[in-house]
């Protein structure tokens, strides 16, 4: 091979997104450690080295390293880090006050970290804030000196709880009383100190007979004053000042997402995600259209010559069953599309993706992330759609009354949308094509409300040439705002330049503006939204309800909160735990700082051990625990390895630096997914475990090399692991102990499913007891319609989004045999999730019916829809959501007799059959998730028959 041939390949490994990926991250964690090694006080203050080695590893693993997460995720720790300190301020002051103390404070971060929990923990943008803030909170009050006990009982210069450069600082602001206190000879002194930082303080100097000067300060809320008013930054006392930590944490971190070349999620939705789904949407289609058309060919062959072609069955069948299986993936991969593109959720978060490089003169603003998750819903409705049509059409349905041209011409449509959005060419959009002549550039459906659209109707019933004709239309204004022109036209603008000081231009700068706004105070209106909660009635009848996770909700923050408490009491009030939980040697003068750090080090790792799932909890503790020992390894080779006599501090630290980061890229190449899933997350099944063998490392050899020096690198080594394999010990103990919280659990599924039944059964009881057709009440029961569709979209996409969290959480380690999660739950999910939008479309057809001149039909009593609606009403109420058989004959068509409107009667002719689907399905549902089990420590527990069985 040739240089160049050789550098074209380096090319193609270096941009895979897997390297990629990897060698950003370990760029910002290459600036982290050289911020802490450099000693550098403006960069990374006294005591906060080992933190800032921490978090800057541990969130750049955490985050996604596409652009969207600088203005999402990275700027809000700015807020996040400031609302820590008001709170640690606040908890400190609560220690220091007379009417205070340990009790109290205690008490306080007790209910604080239960309100915490209650308010962010559960939503889906703020609950990877919860662990930040509670170990940022224990930083600062428990780890970090002057600590909740510090600010009650004052402390004494030197003592050999404080860490060698606190001790340094202050004996240096002390000199001067000291000097004094010297001169008046020995004994005890009582000092206003005169000058410096300490100024006005009263000090107790006592010296002793070998003219050695021990001095006291005593506590108060002067201490946490002073936290903030204070100055410097080689000041210990000045903690909260140190904002500019915060801020190169924000910049180390930046630069795994801005580095160029910049990568966007907007990117990968509209020019991967979105084509790749309408590809798979028009592939259904054609499959429908062909084995419609194979129907008919092979009724038309039996009925001209049933004895012939014999031969020829044997390869119809062959084909046939590949063609289903064909069919069968496609609709697989509709789901999963559907699933991805679900809510425009991904599509949202490119607000914070802002075309920086496009001039802002060229065209007025615009709010592209509207666009894009518009076009992200359209799209998944389409592929809901698709799928509806290969279920509802085929031959056990026996519903023949759709037209396969309206589908060949949509799936063409789709195709065409793809192919354009893709390519970003929005003049493939002007070819496109509808039945009877209907096109884009024309300006929307030719005939529009006249007999061609009227055709167009009748013969597609699943309005697919609207939706296809929705998603063009979205894709040209997509493809339009993103062109260099901008804005013009489009289905809001009436095809209309819009000015720079229009009210849809300012509207739109606004909509931008917001989220970047609001993602910097989210977390406070959680809080306060909180704080109100328990004074209204809804949120106590949640805790009742059946279908609400409200009540899981709440024993697993009252189990949480519960270990936070329990860690803390122990380490106060346990002398045994206080005082010997700690492994040096009796007479080493560092034992007192190893075993007040050990306790909060053990709160840390609670803190990070601890998963919404009790599944997920012990798969990352023992994640936890397998990065924590080997991460001690490796601190420990590397400690061996760089001492150095040599060196101001004993060791090289350009050859520390070096070993952190070499260890961080092997850790991280370990981490991340394959493919673009590299730039969203790590493994979901393992990726835990190298970022504490990262976090761990660091942590280590930052104490060993900055503060506590060589002689004392085994002692830390070893207190570190213990105080974490405690923490991690207590959170797998909480999270298995009744009542647990299980991801694999298939009752979580089942809310969902019951749900959706509930719902069904809702519309089926209010269309046969509208039995008057007055205006007043028709409008009203139209309203109640249209409102449970949207409550069923609402509700069970928050209800979706925390099983599919739950699942995730909990299938960490698949392979490992103890709680493993049967894989079934995730496939009745993904079907579940498929039915959301059947489940939401049945009471919006039901709307449309009452709208129209074919509610006469509806709700006829006696007829023979109202008699089907019985039967419907009947089967449901009788047999329930448990029944494995159908009672109810399942194959209805009204007799064209009637009603002659062919478009009405194919209306209510889908909502019977779609109604008639949903309760099989759900039925199914309920079935396949009864016979699924929790798997708990090796053990499938099945509650619906009451039986175990061994995996």
């Amino acid at each position: 091979m040739t240089m160049k041939q050789h550098w074209q390949r380096l090319q193609t490994i270096l941009t895979t997104p897997h390297i990629e990926v990897t060698l950003r991250m370990t760029l910002s964690m290459l600036l982290s450690y050289i911020s802490v090694f450099a000693n550098v006080p403006y960069i990374t203050p006294i005591e906060l080295a080992p933190l800032m080695g921490i978090l800057v590893p541990f969130l750049v693993m955490l985050f996604p390293t596409l652009s969207f997460s600088f203005g999402s995720l990275i700027l809000p720790t700015f807020s996040v880090f400031l609302y820590c300190f008001v709170s640690s301020t606040a908890l400190l002051a609560i220690a220091a006050s007379e009417s205070g103390g340990t009790v109290a404070f205690i008490a306080c971060f007790g209910v604080w970290s239960f309100w915490n929990c209650t308010s962010l923990r559960w939503d889906k943008s703020e609950g990877s804030k919860v662990s930040i803030i509670l170990i940022a909170v224990v930083f600062q009050t428990v780890l970090i000196w002057p600590t909740f006990v510090t600010v009650q009982d004052g402390f004494t210069v030197p003592d050999a709880s404080l860490l060698p450069n606190t001790q340094l600082a202050l004996q240096g602001y002390l000199a001067d009383t000291v000097a004094i206190a010297t001169s008046m000879g020995v004994g005890t002194h009582q000092l206003t100190i005169q000058s410096g930082v300490l100024q006005g303080i009263v000090a107790q100097v006592r010296i002793d007979d070998e003219n050695e000067a021990s001095t006291y300060l005593p506590g108060g809320m002067w201490l946490v004053k002073g936290m903030w008013t204070y100055s410097g930054v080689n000041n210990p006392l000045a903690s909260y000042q140190k904002m500019v930590f915060t801020c190169w944490m924000i910049l180390f971190l930046g630069v795994a997402v801005l580095l160029p070349p910049a990568r966007t999620i907007r990117s990968a939705v509209w020019r991967g995600m979105i084509p790749a789904a309408l590809k798979d949407a028009a592939g259904i289609l054609r499959a429908h259209v062909e084995n419609v058309m194979g129907e008919v060919n092979d009724n038309d062959d039996a009925n001209q010559n049933s004895n012939a072609n014999r031969e020829k069955e044997d390869d119809d069948n062959k084909h046939k069953a590949m063609a289903e299986m064909k069919a069968a993936q496609l609709q697989g991969k509709c789901i999963y599309h559907m699933n991805a593109l679900f809510d425009g959720t991904l599509a949202k978060y490119t607000v914070f993706e802002p075309r920086l490089l496009t001039n802002p003169c060229s065209h007025p603003p615009e709010c592209t992330a509207y666009y894009l998750a518009k076009l992200s819903m359209l799209v998944a409705r389409v592929s809901s759609a698709s799928v509806g049509i290969q279920l509802f059409t085929s031959r056990e349905f026996c519903y023949d009354n759709l037209s396969s041209g309206v589908y060949s011409n949509a799936a063409d449509n789709l195709e065409v949308c793809a192919k354009a959005l893709a390519t970003g060419n929005a003049g493939l959009l002007d070819d496109i094509s509808y039945v009877n002549s209907c096109s884009l550039s024309s300006g929307g459906i030719a005939g529009e409300g006249g007999e061609d659209q009227n055709s167009l109707k009748d013969e597609d019933a699943f309005e697919m040439h609207h939706r296809t004709e929705e998603i063009a239309v979205m894709s040209k204004k997509w493809l339009g705002a993103m062109s260099a022109t901008g804005r013009k036209g489009g289905a809001d603008s009436d095809d209309k330049d819009v000015g720079f000081c229009s009210k849809e231009s300012f509207a739109s700068m606004l909509q931008n503006l917001k989220p970047w706004i609001r993602v910097h105070i989210s977390h406070y209106i959680h809080l306060f939204q909180h704080l109100l909660a328990p004074f209204r009635k809804s949120t106590w009848q949640s805790l009742m309800d059946a279908e609400s996770y409200d009540f899981i909700k709440l024993i697993w923050c009252i189990k949480y909160s519960m270990g936070m408490v329990f860690l803390l009491v122990i380490s106060v009030y346990w002398p045994a735990y206080r005082t010997d939980f700690v492994l040096a040697a009796d007479d080493d003068p560092m034992k007192v700082v190893y075993a007040i750090q050990n306790g909060g080090w053990t709160m840390v790792a609670y803190c990070f051990a601890t998963t919404q799932t009790a599944e997920g909890t012990v798969k990352k503790g023992i994640l936890r625990m397998a990065g924590t020992v080997t991460g001690a390894f490796s601190a420990w080779l590397a400690l061996l390895a760089c001492e150095s006599s040599t060196f101001e501090l004993s060791y090289n630290l350009y050859a520390l630096v070096a070993w952190m980061t070499a260890t961080s890229f092997i850790a991280t190449f370990i981490a991340t997914e394959r493919g673009f899933g590299a730039r969203i997350a790590l493994s979901n099944s393992f990726g835990f475990g190298p970022i504490y063998f990262v976090v761990t490392q660091i942590l280590i050899v930052s104490y060993v090399s900055m503060i506590f020096g060589p002689e004392s690198r085994d002692e830390v080594i070893v207190n570190r692991m213990v105080a974490n394999l405690l923490g991690i010990v207590m959170a797998i103990v909480l999270a298995v102990i009744p009542p647990g919280n299980y991801g694999g659990d298939p009752g979580h599924t089942r809310k969902i499913n019951n749900f959706h039944w509930h719902s069904v059964q809702t519309v089926v009881e209010l269309l046969i007891s509208c039995d008057d057709v007055a205006d007043e009440l028709l409008a009203k029961n139209i309203q109640t319609l249209d409102s449970l569709s949207s409550k069923i979209l609402r509700k069970s996409a928050s209800m979706q989004e925390i099983t599919v969290d739950f699942e995730k959480d909990a299938a960490r380690l698949q392979k490992m045999t103890c709680f493993k999660v049967d894989p079934r739950v995730k496939m009745e999910l993904g079907k579940i999730t498929r039915d959301i939008y059947v489940a939401s479309f049945v009471p919006r057809l039901a709307a449309k019916i009452l709208k129209g001149e074919s509610r006469l039909l509806l709700l006829e009593k006696n007829g023979h829809v109202q008699q089907r609606l019985e039967e419907i009403r009947a089967d449901m109420a009788n047999d329930g959501i448990t029944a494995t058989s159908q009672t109810i004959k399942e194959n209805f068509h009204i007799p064209s007799s009637d009603l002659p409107d062919r478009e009405g009667r194919d209306d209510i002719d889908l909502l019977l059959l779609t109604i008639q689907w949903l309760i099989t399905e759900m039925r199914g549902h309920n079935g396949a998730l009864k016979v699924i089990g929790v798997n708990r420590c090796g053990i499938y527990q099945n509650f619906n028959n009451k039986r175990t069985t061994s995996i």
